[in-house]
């Protein structure tokens, strides 16, 4: 008895760390007329999005992440604005979470320029800092 609950343990802990699968759409989209600029990074699957600008209001991007291993590892959302004077780009806002699942997700921009999760369907995310 003490042997069959030890190994329901086993087989609950080896579940746990199997790698979880994904296909998933991230739907970029401004609601702002600021010109602003999105790096998007997937680390366990090494996909890396970087320097998507936006520069208008209602522009839409789309970014593909399927893989194996979804959530592994923190999805790191980042979003920077450009300075007139210097024509830098400044860092505003990172968020970041993991994400799994079949489906899509959708992040505004409004003028602040924070990203801001909109809408998801068949897509689940653990450890965020969107909420």
């Amino acid at each position: 008895s003490k042997m069959r609950s030890l190994l329901v343990l086993f087989v609950v802990v080896g579940l746990s760390l199997e790698a979880i699968p994904c296909d998933i759409d991230v739907k970029l989209s401004s609601k702002t007329e600021k010109k602003f600029r999105v790096d998007f990074v997937v680390p366990s699957l090494k996909v890396k999005a970087d320097n998507i600008i936006f520069d208008g209001i209602d522009q839409n991007k789309k970014i593909s992440v399927k893989g194996d291993d979804c959530d592994s590892a923190q999805w790191i959302i980042q979003s920077f604005k450009l300075n007139n004077e210097t024509n830098e780009w400044e860092h505003v806002r990172n968020v970041s979470a993991k994400f799994f699942g079949n489906g899509y997700i959708k992040f505004i921009f409004n003028d602040d320029l924070a990203p801001t999760l909109k809408d998801k369907i068949g897509v689940w995310s653990t450890e965020g800092n969107f909420w």
